[in-house]
């Protein structure tokens, strides 16, 4: 893993993070583990998965497992896309955002009622249509500054 990777890696958590903390109920992380299934590096994708299911588990509202439960459901719902269409195609992108969109709804509303939480339907749907729009403007944001500052490092190596 080169040095421009370690930094990109580092500013993506902090402003992930911080974009959590703005838009509450979205996963702004989850665009990470896009980028990292992207480029299928498959120790990178252990890695920042174990790494996203520890930050989220320590940040989350709800008890342990959520997490647990979502990260694998976008992994396996990107290989069934990426089953279908390329991974970099735009359709692929709104589609999946839909579909994860869905997801976090069903997620979320599995992981309230076993712990007996009331649930605001209107917000979670809410929380759902954000989670769907935020994700294709996030990942081409995300996309373009790894492009720039990882691909400028490996280019620059005899």
């Amino acid at each position: 893993m080169t040095f421009g990777n370690f930094v990109w890696w580092g500013g993506f958590f902090v402003a992930a993070i911080w974009m959590q903390r703005l838009l509450p109920g979205i996963d702004a992380l989850v665009v990470g583990l896009l980028i990292a299934l992207q480029e299928r590096r498959p120790l990178q994708i252990f890695w920042i998965t174990v790494l996203l299911i520890v930050l989220q588990e320590g940040m989350g509202t709800l008890e342990f497992g959520a997490s647990l439960l979502w990260y694998p459901l976008v992994i396996s719902l990107f290989f069934a896309g990426r089953w279908l269409f390329e991974t970099r195609n735009v359709l692929f992108v709104f589609l999946l955002s839909a579909c994860l969109g869905a997801a976090h709804l069903g997620v979320m509303l599995l992981m309230a009622r076993l712990q007996y939480i009331a649930v605001d339907m209107q917000a979670l749907l809410d929380e759902s249509i954000l989670q769907a729009l935020f994700i294709p403007v996030a990942w081409k944001a995300a996309a373009l500054t790894r492009l720039s500052l990882v691909s400028n490092e490996d280019s620059a190596r005899p």
